[in-house]
């Protein structure tokens, strides 16, 4: 209330003079007869004072002058006349006028001095907010809506708008207060700043504005670009007022230093793009090389083997009996299988991850999950695979397929890295879900490969002596399915050594062993 006050009076800082003078010498002359001449010169320098620290210094030196005329005119006789009788009068109209105008103009310039400091204050403390809106964001759609509502509310815009170069033209990025169309007039205006690369600014704006404003044709608003390291990125307009007055110097350095704080943002998100975009890149590449690696020895290998059996086979100097020929058959049926089960666990973790294998939810005893998955285990695995299940099976609500195969890939990992040791496979539920977990006696894993081991193609160091086999792929896609069932995976040690494998399902309402305690 004060501060727009204040503004009122400094902006009719001449018509107060007047004001002044006149109320005063009316009120005045009420005393004119009650005391000496001399006095009033006093109450007129009061008058002088107040006028100048409120309107400032041109006002302040008008008041002085009018004061001069006044104290004449109406308390020196004659009265009503300029004509002055007593000669010490004139020397007292002289000391009072010298008087009057230093009063005025040193109150008035300690007035300006201070509504400088305050400006550059107002200014700093806008400035530091709307530094904080730009920054405090993370998309440039927030940022911008922040910034332009910022900037409306300090400046008393009608409306202001982000343009951002987009190719060869102005594309309006964002608009204060929402909703506003942008006036075409404005974008045209805007365009014409990027072409000159220069900034334009309202009629009427002080001249150390200048270097970065110029003057537009009408509009009253403030256009400056919005500028980076790698150029003019766009430009942010702030229109008239709502009042008509003009944009000041500082208001014109405000939206300036605006402008270059959204242009950091613009060229720091663009940087983090690119950086985003070569770290992509990089890890496709990487991603193409273990897949290469990977699926190229996965695949290669058995067809080697099927090309050399079926080679063998066509052979006419060999005379093969009937058990060498059954022989030579299943060792192509193994590497069928093996060449059959690679392009399966790419096919399906790349179904899983594009979410075209949804899971068909129904109700089983995991019991029977369990057994059929031990059943895709060879016979010679399956004498290796210990139960710990509870009398009661928990129901679980799982599609059995993909569950099945969860099993399988966990079972099959624990029994390759176990080396001849005995792999275990249990559960139990209880009132927050159902816990399935296979545990081997085996090497273990280390900790910081406890999260790599989920990983596509990642496979352990040690597996017994021997290297790994597989695509990788086995527990990136148990994970997947897991998770697609509202579940959790994670990998734990076992003491003396050896690895337990741990997946969380969520309780289904018909789970039988609600009451079965966890061990």
């Amino acid at each position: 209330m004060t501060a727009r006050l204040s503004g009122a009076l400094s902006r009719h800082g001449y018509l107060v003079a007047f004001v002044a003078i006149a109320l005063s010498t009316a009120v005045f002359l009420l005393g004119r007869d009650s005391f000496a001449k001399g006095q009033w010169a006093l109450l007129y320098l009061l008058i002088i004072l107040l006028v100048a620290s409120v309107a400032g210094t041109g006002p302040g030196l008008l008041t002085a002058v009018l004061a001069f005329f006044a104290w004449n005119f109406f308390f020196l006789p004659p009265y009503h006349t300029l004509r002055v009788h007593d000669s010490q009068d004139w020397l007292a109209l002289v000391a009072f006028l010298v008087i009057g105008l230093l009063v005025g103009l040193q109150t008035g310039r300690m007035r300006e001095r201070e509504a400088r400091a305050l400006a550059r204050e107002q200014e700093t403390a806008a400035l530091n907010r709307l530094s904080a809106a730009v920054v405090s964001q993370t998309s440039t759609a927030h940022m911008a809506e922040s910034c332009l509502r910022e900037v409306v509310e300090v400046l008393g815009a009608d409306s202001s708008t982000l343009f951002v170069l987009d190719g060869d033209d102005l594309a309006p990025f964002c608009q204060a207060p929402a909703g506003v169309c942008p006036d075409p007039v404005v974008a045209e205006r805007a365009r014409r700043v990027v072409r000159e690369g220069g900034a334009t600014s309202a009629r009427g704006a002080a001249p150390e504005a200048s270097a970065a404003t110029v003057a537009a044709a009408g509009d009253g608003g403030l256009y400056v670009p919005v500028r980076s390291p790698s150029g003019v990125s766009g430009v942010l307009a702030v229109q008239a007022r709502a009042n008509g007055r003009p944009y000041s110097a500082g208001d014109a350095r405000l939206v300036t230093s605006l402008s270059n704080l959204v242009g950091a943002f613009l060229e720091r998100e663009q940087l983090q793009a690119v950086a985003t975009k070569a770290a992509a890149g990089r890890e496709a590449d990487r991603l193409k090389s273990t897949l290469l690696s990977s699926v190229s020895h996965e695949l290669k290998t058995p067809l080697a083997a099927l090309t050399a059996t079926v080679s063998n086979l066509l052979e006419s100097d060999v005379d093969w009996d009937e058990r060498s020929v059954r022989d030579e058959l299943r060792a192509i049926v193994g590497d069928v299988a093996r060449l059959n089960n690679s392009i399966g666990a790419l096919l399906d973790l790349s179904r899983l991850e594009a979410h075209a294998w949804e899971p068909r939810r129904e109700l089983y005893e995991l019991s029977d999950i369990v057994a059929a998955g031990i059943d895709t285990l060879p016979a010679h695995l399956r004498e290796r695979v210990r139960l710990d299940m509870p009398g009661e099976s928990p129901v679980v609500s799982v599609d059995f397929v993909q569950l099945t195969r969860v099993i399988q890939n966990l079972l099959e990992n624990a029994l390759l890295y176990a080396a001849d040791s005995a792999v275990t496979i249990g559960a139990r539920g209880w009132n927050q879900g159902v816990r399935l977990w296979v545990e081997d006696q085996g090497p273990g894993v280390p900790a910081d490969e406890h999260e790599a081991v989920f990983e596509k193609f990642y496979r352990g160091q040690s597996t017994g002596g021997h290297a790994p086999s597989g695509t990788g792929l086995g527990l990136a896609i148990t994970r997947e399915i897991v998770r697609s069932h509202g579940g959790t995976i994670r990998l734990e040690d076992v003491v003396p050594h050896g690895a337990r494998f741990v997946i969380t399902l969520p309780n289904s309402s018909h789970n039988t062993s609600d009451k079965e305690d966890l061990v």
